[in-house]
């Protein structure tokens, strides 16, 4: 009988520790959360007080627009045009298609081209 109540008070002892364990848990979590919106509203209303300053499209110079579009050319040349087709005809159109959109040059257009034809 003794063995009984022994096991039964140390499983109480651990369920209660366990519930303590949850509390304490969701109580931090529920803190965190609050002083992260907190400083993202800080953030937030500090970005609206104090917006970034940007010229107005028609105070751009043409060559600040010509900078801005190299850039944002650098960025679309990261990742090169990806052709997926079964064929070698329709792979040909499509590498025909993305040199005239001016996706590829035409040295790759070349190098493409005498691969797929190469296959």
């Amino acid at each position: 009988m003794t063995s009984n109540v022994l096991f039964v008070v140390i499983l109480v002892v651990v369920v209660v520790a366990i519930v303590i364990w949850i509390v304490t848990v969701s109580s931090r979590a529920k803190r965190m959360s609050a002083a992260s919106d907190a400083r993202l509203a800080a953030q937030l209303q500090d970005i609206a007080n104090n917006p970034p300053a940007a010229k107005a499209f028609a105070d751009e110079t043409p060559a600040e627009r010509s900078e801005q579009v190299i850039a944002m050319a650098r960025d679309d040349d990261a990742t090169p045009p990806v052709i997926i087709s079964s064929t070698k005809e329709e792979r040909l159109t499509e590498l025909s298609a993305l040199h005239a959109k001016g996706s590829i040059t035409d040295d790759e257009l070349s190098a493409a081209r005498a691969k797929i034809l190469a296959e």
